[in-house]
């Protein structure tokens, strides 16, 4: 028996008691737990006592119709599949039991390998549904409103030093890789402070040419430059008594830096053309990907106001630092995205081994690319990008001792066998021509049909 179907847990509901007697025992040879039950009413008292990922229910019961099990698993949302079995076969019922969420339909008599392979596949539609309540159930723990999914020690030791700091008016430095969720602290830190009915103001410093940037932050005058129409309030004077946040502000330019330190220290500016200082209060949050002491080091960032920035430093890890939160977040952004569909043990394994450069942003990017592209309600390893799928199989072969050639014959056949052999729908998951695939696997083998005893 294949690992992936042992230790079921099944319930059979079947008042032929002989009939549920050799179910029950065929399928605890084969390894899995069975309980019996012959009636509806027993049926839904195991169902409140006990888990199940399968139930085997007849239709035709003593007490009523097993359609009435059908439907307290819909109505609870139990993470529990159920296979109707019936020697009373119509259209209607069928239906009937589809519409109800049935997995499938099958009629008296059934082949215990065909039903086992039935069983086996309901049981893992059951356990991506556990497995993926569970994640959410997860994500509705955390604090509401900072957009910050997260389960890892460090990220809550940096979220509580957050909280603490928030009602200050302290300046604070947040550091951190690209995407790794710098603006989100920027905002909680509003969020958290007396000033959040205030505005938060951000801007990327690195986005804005220096001859631009001091006019963006202290406003100009009218005719101050070319093309200067009317007066302009710059982002100080927008953020007065809220919070601005500086991304990227190791990018700064020095004679812009020495500006804006000057601002900080008087709380005074002038606008580009002015000859009147402008007073605003503001609390400047800044952040940067950059090792701001190297900079300092380098003369590329002033001492005097590093400090000034840095009444607290925030560090935020980067997301391959935080294996934990891989899941969680993936969840997160696929509810965001299609709510409805489902991620594999296989497909959250992957990600997790991935080391994500471009951190959470490059995780939201990979969930809405894969939730748009794939069809089918389930996530699954092969529906991820190939940078993702590509990293881990060189890794693999770089563990397992094979040669690059070989696990490249090896994952091309993982990806085969997921797409059932179809080599159209393998070569799109791979990304590559049909005809390089042709050339990588060789003529096509036919497949040999399905036999039962």
């Amino acid at each position: 028996m294949a690992d992936e179907t042992a230790g079921i847990r099944m319930l059979v509901v079947e008042d032929d008691k002989a009939l549920s007697e050799i179910v029950c025992e065929e399928l605890r040879e084969r390894g899995h737990m069975a309980v019996a039950a012959e009636s509806v009413a027993e049926g839904l008292e195991q169902l409140r006592q006990s888990e199940f990922e399968v139930a085997l229910v007849d239709l035709m019961l003593p007490d009523g119709s097993g359609i009435d099990i059908l439907k307290r698993i819909a109505e609870e949302g139990l993470a529990t599949e159920a296979i109707v079995l019936t020697g009373y076969a119509t259209v209607d019922t069928a239906i009937q039991a589809m519409k109800l969420g049935a997995y499938d339909y099958v009629t008296k008599p059934a082949r215990m390998d065909e039903l086992e392979i039935l069983v086996a596949k309901a049981a893992e539609k059951a356990r991506l549904r556990r497995e993926n309540s569970h994640l959410r159930r997860r994500l509705e723990g955390q604090a509401p409103g900072d957009g910050i999914v997260t389960e890892d020690p460090a990220m809550r030791d940096l979220m509580a030093t957050v909280e603490r700091v928030a009602p200050s008016d302290l300046p604070v430095l947040i550091q951190g890789e690209s995407g790794t969720g710098k603006e989100l602290i920027a905002r909680s830190l509003h969020r958290l402070s007396p000033r959040n009915v205030q505005p938060f103001v951000a801007i990327n410093c690195g986005a804005v040419p220096e001859t631009l940037l001091e006019s963006e932050l202290f406003g100009h005058e009218k005719g101050s430059f070319s093309g200067a129409l009317s007066r302009k309030p710059g982002l100080f004077e927008v953020a007065d008594k809220g919070v601005l946040f500086l991304d990227e502000v190791g990018e700064i330019t020095p004679s812009v830096q020495v500006k804006l330190l000057r601002a900080i220290e008087t709380k005074e500016f002038f606008r580009v053309g002015g000859t009147r200082p402008v007073r605003t209060d503001v609390r400047l949050v800044s952040a940067t990907n950059k090792n701001v002491k190297s900079e300092m080091q380098e003369g590329r960032f002033r001492e005097d106001l590093y400090y000034r920035l840095n009444g607290v430093t925030v560090k935020l890890p980067p997301l391959r630092e935080r294996k934990a939160d891989v899941a969680l977040l993936a969840r997160h952004f696929l509810d965001r995205f299609a709510a409805k569909k489902k991620l594999t043990s296989r497909a959250i394994e992957m990600l997790q081994s991935y080391s994500w450069p471009g951190n959470v942003r490059e995780l939201q990017m990979v969930m809405q690319r894969a939730a748009i592209l794939t069809a089918s309600d389930t996530l699954d390893a092969a529906d991820l990008p190939l940078d993702v799928r590509d990293q881990n199989w060189k890794a693999a072969a770089v563990k397992t001792g094979l040669s690059l050639a070989e696990m490249e014959r090896e994952y091309i056949e993982t990806v085969l066998r997921e797409h059932d052999g179809h080599r159209g729908k393998t070569a799109r998951a791979l990304g590559i021509d049909p005809k390089t695939l042709y050339n990588k696997l060789g003529p096509e083998r036919p497949r040999k049909k399905a036999t039962t005893p």
